[in-house]
């Protein structure tokens, strides 16, 4: 079925680019999905510790924190197709070197180098799209919802493929990585640069970063970063603890995998629709904010559930309340920035998310230390909550359940309350 309407079928590249688009955010998920498998073999074969482990995700992500502004700068004063087409030749370079070594120390360096890379697929595919479509709300809204089903049913299959491949030689799977060399060529020779039409002419950097801080006062700017903190903070939390969760109560690790293919399978499901919501009644925004508040009060559960059954239908309640946010966030930031900023709001996203990635094993392993956090939550009945006899960091979704659903109804207060000062002050 085709993504474009009768009045687009003459600009056949506009399908062309947003397949290529949905494909090569699905590449970058190859970063941590896809090699993780193979590091009890890498423990075996190359000597790797368990702080190399740490460092195998920790040097991969850490490089977005520093590097996804600037690559947002540089897409919006020069070409996006540029820094698309510079950050896919990184990631699939780096990658693939990491089958010709056994050095841990250059392993590492690698995949710092990497970590730069991706941190340019991941904005840069959001930001294009929303150039592409950026005067066709519900097929802009429609093609970020693919970009995410995309996303996450390449999640689903990567650690089996990856396990699969590491079966035969722990560095078989970093081979594969060498599929982004010749994406990236192709986005350097053959992908047209989206949204020119748009692009006004070139301001000062001054006037940019000045429009871009205006920007940052949107309320659905504000929305689409508020929950792509939460639930990237959560969702970590989870994939970081839930082995040990389910340990606790008797399960095996396989049945771990089974609650995160639930929760992408959750996900994928709502993404697929997104575009049907963005032409119902309500605002993008309101969606979006409802599946925070959801998203926060879900994830409560992950606390409380006790058996394989209970978690998997928490892992599928929370997967589909995410997909409310998850396929319309992106959309929330592209459709109310002008093309002169877009990409750099995109990107200031992007850094929100990893922020979130970045913390989240943190905040979790301190609330596993400081039961005392909990004494203020005993008296609520529903939670049944003792802080003597709380151990483990699966207790923290208690905390980041409550503060983001309590985040989200405060989000919405605020716009309610900014909504009826403008009905005061507008003249009658």
């Amino acid at each position: 079925m085709s993504l474009l309407p009768t009045s687009f079928k003459d600009r056949p590249e506009l399908e062309r680019t947003a397949s290529f688009l949905y494909g090569v955010s699905a590449l970058s998920m190859m970063g941590v999905t896809f090699i993780s498998p193979v590091f009890p073999l890498m423990f075996l074969e190359i000597g790797m510790t368990e702080m190399d482990m740490a460092n195998m995700i920790a040097w991969f992500t850490f490089p977005a924190l520093i590097f996804i502004p600037l690559w947002g700068f540089i897409a919006d004063r020069f070409q996006r197709k540029i820094v698309l087409a510079v950050s896919l030749l990184l990631f699939g370079i780096c990658g693939t070197a990491i089958f010709f070594t056994d050095n841990m120390q250059t392993i590492l360096l690698l995949r710092f180098a990497q970590g730069i890379g991706v941190s340019g697929i991941m904005p840069m595919s959001g930001t294009i799209i929303g150039d592409m479509f950026s005067k066709q709300t519900d097929l802009e809204v429609g093609a970020q919802g693919l970009r995410v089903v995309s996303i996450n049913i390449a999640k689903f299959f990567y650690p089996v493929a990856g396990g699969l491949l590491g079966g035969i030689a722990w560095n078989l799977p970093f081979l594969f990585f060498f599929i982004a060399i010749p994406a990236g060529l192709y986005t350097l020779k053959y992908m047209p640069e989206m949204g020119t039409e748009e692009k006004e002419p070139r301001t000062t950097s001054f006037v940019y970063f000045y429009s871009l801080w205006k920007a940052l006062f949107n309320w659905s700017v504000v929305i689409s970063y508020a929950v792509v903190f939460m639930r990237f903070f959560i969702k970590y939390g989870v994939y970081t603890f839930l082995p040990l969760m389910v340990l606790k109560y008797g399960m095996s690790s396989g049945e771990a995998g089974l609650v995160f293919s639930m929760m992408s399978l959750g996900l994928a499901a709502v993404a697929t629709q997104v575009k049907r919501l963005a032409n119902s009644r309500f605002e993008i925004k309101y969606i979006v904010l409802a599946g925070m508040i959801f998203i926060g009060i879900v994830s409560i559960g992950f606390s409380l559930a006790t058996s394989l059954i209970s978690f998997l239908l928490v892992g599928l309640l929370y997967g589909i309340m995410e997909g409310f946010a998850a396929g319309l966030e992106t959309s929330l930031l592209t459709q109310n920035t002008s093309r002169d900023i877009r990409a750099g709001i995109v990107s200031i996203g992007s850094w929100i998310r990893n922020l979130g990635k970045t913390i989240s094993p943190l905040f979790f392993l301190y609330v596993a230390t400081h039961p005392e956090l909990f004494i203020p939550l005993s008296n609520i009945p529903i939670l049944n909550l003792d802080p003597a006899t709380i151990v483990g960091p699966d207790q923290g979704f208690i905390i980041t359940g409550l503060l983001g659903t309590l985040a989200g109804i405060i989000l919405a207060v605020l716009i309610a309350l900014s909504w009826a000062l403008k009905k005061i002050n507008s003249p009658s």
